[in-house]
């Protein structure tokens, strides 16, 4: 198992809501080092307060979410994202939301989603 450049696991907030994304992404996830999720979110309400509340490096947000709209929950993550990423999954919101925030990325499939970790994170092998 490799460190992150400081030693410590990269911290995720997972944000899906469809059983295909969430089975995909969770199965992608096991094989990476040193990543913990530390909160599931359901709702944009519950993706906004675990990101104020665990200010994760990387949040994984599938388009779709129920409750308000992405291009308003995601700017209310508060200054922590600022700092991180935010990983979003398919969507034409998305691309409109991406061009908008700049800590926002999207992304189609969640091979390239994981891919685009950073390396001290990924598994030797690469996903």
């Amino acid at each position: 198992m490799r460190p992150a450049p400081d030693g410590s696991a990269m911290r995720l907030v997972v944000a899906v809501h469809s059983r295909e994304v969430k089975t995909a992404l969770f199965l992608a996830l096991n094989g990476l080092d040193m990543v913990t999720i530390v909160a599931t979110a359901t709702s944009t309400a519950e993706l906004v307060s675990y990101c104020r509340a665990f200010r994760p490096d990387v949040v994984v947000v599938e388009r779709g979410l129920p409750g308000r709209p992405l291009i308003e929950a995601i700017p209310k993550l508060g200054e922590s994202m600022r700092k991180g990423r935010v990983l979003l999954i398919d969507g034409d919101e998305a691309l409109d939301l991406a061009r908008s925030v700049s800590y926002v990325e999207v992304f189609k499939d969640i091979a390239d989603l994981v891919a685009a970790l950073p390396e001290p994170w990924r598994e030797a092998g690469g996903s």
